[in-house]
């Protein structure tokens, strides 16, 4: 009989980082995952940001898979990766969720036989549920690749959703666009949700349609922790938010900064 008392450690394994970045369009999350050290992007189709900023000398020269079309490809470049001696030191994913859809499709094609309609993957949203597991063995899988050593950015376009309120009235908020299933096993999975958007002041609102001119929105935000209006995370003692300095390589060196200065949670 093991004696577990015995196996009580105040020990901790210090791992790299996960991260989620989300943000509206034009937000710089691409320049801004480019500046971790030794950044590999895992493209998705029709993801070509990075290509066209590093054409223009906009980021640093990173390396870069083939555009990924099937989700097989992702699992083998994965497992290779984790194998490999020569795995990069930062894997960016761009996108995850153009990622997911490779993981839907190839569900409904295995599963449904390429039927998309109510009558197979949109069965009571049955190919969304069908689709969770696999991807949590993907996790499961980039796990493994940050105990080796690599961090691990997965990059999300952002949407509105209408948030069910128990306690009162529903309301809106930023979220990572991936299905609530694979959000929620997704955001367990970081150490860090960032969501990325820009300050706007409302200014002149009108009494009667209740509306107001935007002013603004030119200052990037870098909101770490989760609020009504949008979905945030960080287990190192980040502040709230952070202003960015008006370049990604100023932007990554103050989270690096503040990530040095915060006390892990």
């Amino acid at each position: 009989m093991s004696d577990w008392l015995k196996k009580l450690s105040t020990k901790a394994e210090k791992r790299p980082d996960v991260l989620v970045v989300h943000g509206v369009e034009g937000s710089g999350k691409t320049s801004f995952a480019a500046q971790f050290p030794g950044a590999a992007f895992m493209m998705s189709e029709n993801e070509s940001g990075l290509l066209t900023l590093a054409s223009k000398g906009l980021v640093p020269s990173a390396a870069h898979f083939p555009t990924f079309g099937q989700w097989s490809d992702v699992i083998e470049a994965t497992d290779e990766m984790i194998s490999s001696k020569d795995r990069p030191r930062t894997l960016v994913v761009d996108t995850t969720n153009g990622i997911e859809s490779l993981l839907h499709s190839h569900v409904a094609r295995d599963k449904y036989g390429g039927d998309w309609s109510k009558k197979g993957f949109l069965n009571f949203q049955e190919g969304y549920k069908v689709s969770v597991p696999i991807w949590r063995e993907w996790l499961a899988k980039l796990d493994a690749l940050r105990s080796a050593g690599t961090t691990v950015v997965l990059l999300c376009h952002t949407r509105i959703e209408n948030f069910k309120n128990p306690e009162g009235a529903d309301f809106h908020r930023y979220v990572a666009e991936l299905h609530p299933e694979t959000l929620a096993a997704t955001k367990k999975f970081a150490d860090v949700v960032l969501f990325l958007n820009f300050h706007v002041e409302v200014a002149e609102v009108n009494d009667q349609s209740g509306r107001g001119k935007g002013k603004g929105g030119r200052t990037r935000l870098y909101h770490c922790e989760r609020s009504a209006a949008w979905d945030a995370k960080n287990r190192h003692g980040l502040p709230a938010q952070f202003v960015g300095k008006g370049s990604a390589e100023k932007d990554f060196a103050e989270f690096v900064r503040l990530v040095k200065a915060g006390v892990v949670g």
